[in-house]
């Protein structure tokens, strides 16, 4: 089962709860680590004000074998506020250096690396219940090529809990990635967060995990 998806925004997590979101309150200081099949990123970025945060983005692409290393600048370009719901639409550039994973074995005297940058929306629209969001990036990775990726997610709450207790998430997510080997991939996983922790765990369709994890201080 795999899915390509169109950019069409919407997000939001209620206050007092951990937010899978890259712009939080100003001074707030955010660690969202994320692996899966493709990649393992970790983004440790800084509130400026209620529309932007700057910080780190590392990212290891598994299937090309490289290394991006750079700032990543986020802003929240719409909120929507709503009685029974909200919807964010946020932007992300980021700029960096690309380089290739050293391998001692082909005593290779130098690390080759290029200059690196992406570009980014994505967006989500939540209820109590319902969760919908999509997300698109483009990355322009010098000698290492170019290639794009589209994420889209639809979840549902078991159980509507208060603020402050556990709070529960069942969710299927598609991904398209035209220039890779595997195009189009689907993951169901389970989202779980309470105060300023979220963690998620799930399994794509070809059996590789799924582990993400964000932090708000």
């Amino acid at each position: 089962m795999r899915l390509s998806a169109t950019l069409f925004a919407i997000m939001a997590l209620f206050a007092g709860t951990a937010q899978a979101r890259p712009v939080s309150y100003p001074d707030a200081w955010t660690v969202m680590l994320k692996n899966d099949d493709s990649q393992n990123s970790a983004h440790i970025h800084y509130t400026l004000d209620t529309q932007h945060s700057l910080g780190l983005r590392l990212r290891y692409d598994r299937e090309g074998d490289f290394t991006f290393t750079g700032a990543q600048l986020n802003r929240l370009v719409k909120r929507w506020n709503k009685p029974d719901s909200q919807a964010n639409l946020y932007g992300r550039i980021g700029v960096g250096q690309v380089s290739d994973n050293l391998d001692s074995s082909e005593m290779r005297l130098k690390r080759e690396s290029d200059e690196g940058l992406f570009l980014g929306i994505s967006g989500d629209w939540e209820t109590r219940r319902y969760f919908v969001s999509a997300a698109a990036e483009h990355w322009e990775s010098g000698r290492f090529g170019e290639y794009s990726s589209f994420h889209s997610r639809l979840g549902i709450a078991p159980y509507v809990a208060n603020t402050g207790a556990l709070h529960t998430w069942i969710m299927v997510e598609g991904h398209h990635r035209p220039e890779s080997q595997d195009k189009m991939a689907a993951t169901a996983l389970l989202r779980f967060f309470k105060g300023p922790s979220l963690l998620e765990v799930g399994i794509d369709d070809q059996g590789e995990p799924l582990l993400n994890y964000i932090h708000r201080f």
